[in-house]
């Protein structure tokens, strides 16, 4: 039945990507382990090819182990390809961008996915089970989530899918006993530092015990029908994204009365979507999106107000706008919301904060340096650097303190990036909300739609010209998308 049920999602999930190729993202857990023996028998019976990924987050004593393992089974059992990834420096990115570990991590390990399925028309699929998805959704549930956190882990997203959310951790360690399969334990997951293993522990048993066999699977299913009815919120949600317009230094309003008209319900699905947009936290309390909704009022209410989100982002509401803005009186020397945006390999990237698109496409055949604005697209900025400079993964970022670059034009002189903008005769709003691509290394290769840096330039002996290409959110993006 477990063959089953993965081949009839995976041939769902080939037919509604268009591709006919499977990698097996592998950890040497038992789960994945128990993933790449479905796959590979589906591969086998079906003819599609097969591969490995597995990347190694160098958090581990044990993570050479787990490699040795997927390599031994992946490619001298299976006689499958394999490719490697590895994150470098982990601990220390996590701590300078404030996250979590876990978060740090999983980053790492979806940037790594990202850059290959840029370079591979193939699917990738991972090891989320059932048991998995019951968690997620208890951990979400606990902070007060909306129905975007209690659906959990979704089925497909792009080209990764999870063949195994119906199924429990149970039935894939009685399928591993079954077939003899090796795997390795990862100690982490027994730690108590962490929440989601408290609740694997502590809090799981006494759900199965309250809710009788079958529980698991219950709750998992209900996630997926969840997220069968976000689609339908999320479909609304795009009618009156249409309607919301850009303001200067990033901010966002839409016509008072126009989101006066909308059901109550939908308000804090669409005032949840208006902050990721401008770029605050990933997730806003259910609570102020309701004292929100509030602010906005019912048809025909006129009361004025704001809200302060911090970090100088303001919810502001006139008798004729709903508005987000950054307070002028906000700390004008730091950006006022975080821009982290990992740009991992070629393709086209839809950027938060309604900042527009970016675009970075290789190889492109040698030919001489063009930049400034785009030739196709007046409403573009677009130019070609040196592709074997590039030190991926690159990131979108706001300026820092310190920043420095060597500006193309200037042979190679060093400037502070803060003068540099200065001289251009920026105000401080728009020196803070100014996008710069950088490398691995933090090196700034291109203040957008400004100047390149001196060392990504094209030179007469570069091998690889890659273009990049920055589209500001005012443009027609579907007009755009459709050339």
């Amino acid at each position: 039945m477990i063959y089953r049920q993965t081949a009839d999602f995976l041939e769902d999930l080939l037919a509604v990507t268009g591709v006919r190729e499977v990698w097996v993202a592998c950890s040497g857990g038992l789960d994945s382990m128990v993933l790449l023996e479905l796959v590979r028998a589906f591969g086998q019976r079906r003819g599609v090819p097969v591969g490995v990924l597995h990347f190694n987050h160098g958090l581990r004593s044990a993570a050479r182990a787990d490699e040795f393992l997927v390599l031994t089974q992946g490619v001298r059992n299976y006689g499958l390809p394999l490719v490697l990834g590895q994150a470098h420096d982990l601990r220390e990115r996590a701590r300078s961008r404030r996250l979590s570990l876990e978060t740090a991590a999983r980053q790492a390990r979806y940037a790594f996915f990202g850059r290959f399925l840029r370079r591979r028309t193939a699917v990738i699929v991972t090891a989320h089970h059932a048991t998995d998805q019951v968690e997620t959704m208890l951990f979400n549930l606990m902070r007060g989530t909306g129905l975007r956190g209690l659906k959990g882990i979704p089925r497909r997203r792009g080209r990764i899918g999870r063949p195994l959310l119906t199924l429990t951790r149970a039935c894939l360690e009685a399928f591993a006993a079954e077939h003899g399969l090796a795997f390795n334990q990862d100690e982490s997951n027994f730690s108590p530092l962490f929440t989601r293993n408290r609740i694997r522990q502590e809090l799981l048993p006494l759900v199965r015990k309250l809710g009788g066999p079958g529980v698991e699977e219950r709750m998992a299913a209900t996630g997926l029908r969840l997220a069968a009815d976000l689609e339908i919120v999320d479909d609304r949600l795009g009618e009156l994204e249409a309607l919301v317009e850009k303001c200067d230094h990033g901010g966002l309003r839409i016509e008072r009365a126009r989101l006066q008209a909308c059901s109550e319900a939908l308000k804090p699905h669409f005032l949840g979507r208006m902050l990721r947009y401008v770029g605050a936290v990933k997730q806003v309390p259910a609570r102020v999106l309701t004292e929100l909704s509030a602010l906005v009022g019912r048809p025909g209410e006129r009361r004025e107000g704001h809200y302060h989100l911090g970090r100088g982002l303001v919810f502001g509401v006139s008798p004729e706008w709903v508005r987000l803005f950054f307070s002028a009186s906000s700390p004008t020397e730091k950006t006022a919301v975080d821009l982290d945006f990992v740009i991992a390999g070629p393709g086209i990237y839809q950027l938060p904060g309604r900042l527009g698109r970016f675009s970075l496409n290789y190889p492109l055949p040698l030919r001489s340096v063009g930049g400034g604005l785009s030739a196709t697209n007046p409403a573009a900025f677009s130019e070609q650097v040196d592709g074997d400079s590039l030190k991926f993964p690159l990131r979108l970022r706001y300026r820092q303190p310190g920043d420095r670059f060597q500006p193309l034009g200037l042979q190679g002189q060093s400037r502070k990036l803060k003068k540099f903008l200065i001289d251009l005769k920026l105000d401080r709003a728009a020196r803070a909300r100014l996008p710069l691509l950088v490398d691995r290394d933090e090196q700034i290769l291109w203040v957008l739609g400004l100047r390149l840096d001196h060392r990504c330039r094209l030179r007469p002996e570069s091998r690889q010209v890659v273009k990049l290409e920055f589209f500001p959110w005012q443009q027609d993006f579907d007009q755009w998308e459709r050339k």
